[in-house]
C-alpha cells in the first residue's frame, strides 16, 4: 500500500490511493514537467545511469516516470493540454531507437492498425519519442488491464488466441465493438512478427473498460523491430506455440472470428504494407546506418519470403 500511494496518482491504470476516506487526496508530486523540459531531461538521465550525484530539481524531472515499468528510461509530461510518455534510448545504444519506434508505428497505422499517438522529438544527440497516455483523457482516468492480468484471472496461458476469446467473451458486442477487436488483434500479431518485433508480452497487449462496463483493445503501443531476429513471439501465436510464422497465425484463425479466407486477406494487406518498410523509415528520417542494422533481420529470408509470400 506504501508504495501504491508514494508511487503517485500518475501511474498507469485508473486505480488512485488516498490517505482519506471521504474524498481522494492522492500523494502530492507536483506537476508534471513541459515538453520545454526535454533537454534537460535528457541530460538528466545520462547523469543518472551514470551514477551522477543529482541535485533535488534535476531528480524532480524524472522522478514521475518511474513508475511507469519497463527498461527504457522513461519520463512524464503535459504536453497539448494531454498526458504524454517521453521514451529515451540508453546512453552507449548505437541506434536511435525512439525515431525508429515512431517510424514503425506509424508504418503500423499504415497497414490498418490502432496505435497510440506518436511524435518524434529531436534532441541534442538522437530523438525521444512522445507516446500519447490512452489511459487518460483531460483530468480523467480509463480502466486499463494488461493482458498478463486478465489472462491469469481466468487461468489462461499469455497467447494471441487466449485474448482473442476473453475478448469474445468481455469485449462490447454492440455494433461488432467485440469482433472488430478480435481482428485487429490478429492484424497486430501478423505485424509483430513480419516487422520482427519479439517484444510483444503480454504486459504490451492491454484492455480498457467503457462507460458500458465492457472491454475492448486499447491502441498499440510499444511496437518496433527488435533487432533480435529470434524466430519466435513472447505470446503464444498459434497451435505452433510462439513460432514467428504466418502458417501458425493461420492455424487458429476461428478464434479470432475469421474464415481461411479473411484471414489470409489480412496477412496479404500488412505483408504489402509492410514490405515498403524501408521507404516508410527513409521518410521518417530514420538513419540509412540504422535502416542497414534493421534490414539483416527485417529483411531476412525467414521473414521477407513470408510476407512476398
Amino acid at each position: 500500500m506504501e508504495f501504491l500511494y508514494f508511487a503517485g496518482d500518475d501511474r498507469f491504470g485508473a486505480l488512485g490511493v488516498s490517505l482519506k476516506d471521504d474524498s481522494c487526496h492522492p500523494h502530492q508530486t507536483g506537476p508534471l514537467p513541459r515538453l520545454s523540459a526535454l533537454n534537460a531531461i535528457d541530460d538528466t538521465i545520462v547523469r543518472l545511469l551514470a551514477q551522477d550525484k543529482l541535485d533535488d530539481r534535476l531528480i524532480r524531472l524524472v522522478k514521475l516516470g518511474a513508475s511507469m515499468g519497463g527498461t527504457r528510461p522513461k519520463a512524464l509530461i503535459q504536453h497539448g493540454g494531454a498526458h504524454w510518455v517521453l521514451k529515451f534510448r540508453e546512453p552507449d545504444e548505437s541506434l536511435d531507437t525512439p525515431l525508429i519506434e515512431h517510424a514503425t508505428m506509424t508504418l503500423a497505422r499504415h497497414c490498418g492498425i490502432r496505435t497510440a499517438s506518436t511524435q518524434a522529438l529531436a534532441l541534442r544527440k538522437g530523438h525521444a519519442v512522445a507516446v500519447q497516455r490512452f489511459d487518460r483523457y483531460r483530468d480523467g482516468r480509463v480502466h486499463s488491464l494488461c493482458a498478463g492480468v486478465v489472462l491469469r484471472a481466468c487461468n489462461q496461458d499469455p497467447s494471441y488466441g487466449a485474448l482473442a476469446l476473453w475478448l469474445r467473451r468481455k469485449g462490447n458486442a454492440a455494433q461488432g465493438q467485440a469482433d472488430q477487436d478480435r481482428r485487429e488483434l490478429f492484424k497486430r500479431m501478423v505485424f509483430n512478427i513480419l516487422i520482427d518485433n519479439n517484444d510483444d508480452h503480454e504486459k504490451n497487449h492491454v484492455v480498457q473498460m467503457d462507460d458500458t462496463g465492457c472491454y475492448r483493445l486499447s491502441p498499440a503501443f510499444d511496437v518496433r523491430p527488435t533487432g533480435q531476429a529470434l524466430g519466435f513471439q513472447l505470446m503464444q501465436v498459434g497451435s505452433h506455440g510462439a513460432e514467428a510464422t504466418m502458417v501458425n497465425a493461420l492455424s487458429e484463425h476461428r478464434l479470432f472470428g475469421l474464415t481461411q479466407d479473411q484471414a489470409e486477406q489480412a496477412i496479404e494487406q500488412v505483408s504489402q504494407c509492410v514490405d515498403g518498410w524501408k521507404a516508410h523509415f527513409k521518410s521518417y528520417g530514420v538513419s540509412d546506418r540504422d535502416i542497414d542494422f534493421l534490414a539483416a533481420q527485417i529483411d531476412r529470408p525467414f521473414l521477407r519470403d513470408q510476407r512476398r509470400h
